[in-house]
């Protein structure tokens, strides 16, 4: 089957898919996206039974800082939307630049090849009901430049606890984690292993509409807990350039004595983070902390081992009676339609990390091939950073900017540590 030939393709059509799609085609590209899904939003549709937000989601970061830029939220929209707004809102932004007519739904990458100066994709269907690929249903697509926004949240992170096998309650995922209201967790001890965003979620769910007995948040290297709000304000209103100047020790000393101002030491509540506030993608929670100060969480140390219903800690303290298990483990990137010897050289899978130019290109195949969302910034949301991402993307593909040479984006990513 001939290809269809078009200038550039994307991949996904989550927020960063769709923040490339619209700034491709106002460059006048002939562009379309393939989306494994029926919908738009990527994650942020809520799915019963699938990928996606849990039911009571809401955004950590403010409406002002996670919107497009030439697309704010409603004004009534709360500081923090709830799942819903999320999807209705980046809906809202697909339908006024009119960006479903240019995605091609229900469609799923199976492999990407360099074809002399361009790119060969080949797609294959995906049977709306089942969700399986259908292999006798593929098409073809020959273009010069493809942008990869599939994001990091793809695969989960499963870390095997010892002992696990032993275990007399469930394990799971928190990608599998809707709302504890609709599981069996009134009265029980719940484990959470982890304390990013998702974890602490999971945690303060199983407390409040699970009705657990007791929550044990299970945590190698502790973790600053971001308020919601500073001073009546969203704490993401305070960032700005300034701070990304000072000197790092400064800022983080800025940063932590906020926090302590306004949370007390964290490390009364059993937090002890090993690292420094700007050090770590922050956790931002609103209530973790009246939890754990009302002793309905705690916060206990590593996984040593599991023996039946009883779990131990590295410090030597146990839970005779753990019902259920929680994994807030994160996600590993999964790129499975390149050739392994070309995803080796941008993707360590070992260690999950993308080795790109400023989060988006390999030095050693160039502008042709962008990666767009692959980054979780520090302050402000990814919306903006991708929107920012898509607008380099399309000037290098219009011929306007370049990249630098091969060694200088090599010695960049050494300093900046992807390397």
């Amino acid at each position: 089957m001939k290809p269809i030939e078009i200038d550039a393709l994307v991949i996904g059509a989550g927020i960063s898919g769709l923040a490339t799609l619209k700034t491709l085609r106002e460059s006048g590209f002939n562009v379309i996206a393939l989306e494994k899904s029926g919908f738009v939003g990527g994650l942020w549709k809520y799915r019963p039974d699938d990928y996606g937000v849990m039911k009571f989601t809401h955004i950590n970061v403010s409406k002002y800082n996670y919107c497009f830029s030439d697309h704010p939220f409603p004004e009534d929209t709360n500081d923090y939307p709830h799942q819903e707004e999320m999807a209705a809102y980046i809906q809202s932004y697909a339908e006024r630049f009119r960006l479903a007519e240019h995605i091609k739904f229900f469609t799923v990458v199976q492999r990407i090849e360099r074809k002399d100066d361009a790119w060969l994709i080949t797609a294959c269907e995906v049977d709306e009901k089942t969700k399986e690929a259908l292999p006798n249903r593929l098409s073809y697509y020959l273009c010069r430049y493809v942008a990869v926004a599939t994001g990091h949240h793809a695969t989960p992170n499963r870390p095997h606890l010892k002992g696990e096998e032993t275990f007399t309650g469930d394990i799971m995922h928190s990608v599998a984690f809707k709302d504890a209201a609709e599981l069996d967790y009134e009265g029980k001890n719940i484990l959470v292993v982890g304390i990013g965003n998702s974890a602490v979620d999971v945690a303060v769910n199983s407390v409040t509409a699970g009705r657990a007995k007791k929550v044990y948040i299970s945590t190698r290297s502790g973790a600053w807990i971001f308020p919601n709000y500073v001073f009546g304000k969203p704490f993401d209103l305070f960032t700005c350039r300034l701070l990304f100047w000072l000197p790092d020790s400064i800022f983080n000393w800025a940063l932590g004595t906020i926090i302590t101002l306004v949370t007390g030491d964290q490390k009364q509540w059993g937090l002890f983070p090993k690292m420094r506030a700007r050090s770590a993608q922050p956790t931002v929670s609103p209530t973790l902390l009246h939890h754990i100060q009302s002793k309905e969480i705690s916060i206990v140390p590593e996984v040593k081992g599991i023996n039946g219903s009883a779990v131990t800690f590295t410090d030597g303290s146990i839970v005779d009676r753990m019902d259920h298990i929680v994994l807030g483990t994160g996600y590993m990137i999964s790129l499975p339609y390149f050739d392994p010897e070309m995803r080796n050289v941008f993707l360590n899978e070992e260690t999950n990390q993308l080795r790109l130019f400023k989060n988006m290109f390999c030095p050693s195949i160039g502008p042709s091939l962008g990666f767009i969302g692959f980054c979780q910034p520090f302050s402000g949301g990814l919306l903006a950073v991708a929107e920012c991402q898509a607008r380099w993307f399309t000037q290098l593909c219009k011929g306007s900017v370049s990249l630098p040479p091969k060694d200088e984006m090599v010695l960049s990513m050494q300093n900046d540590k992807v390397v």
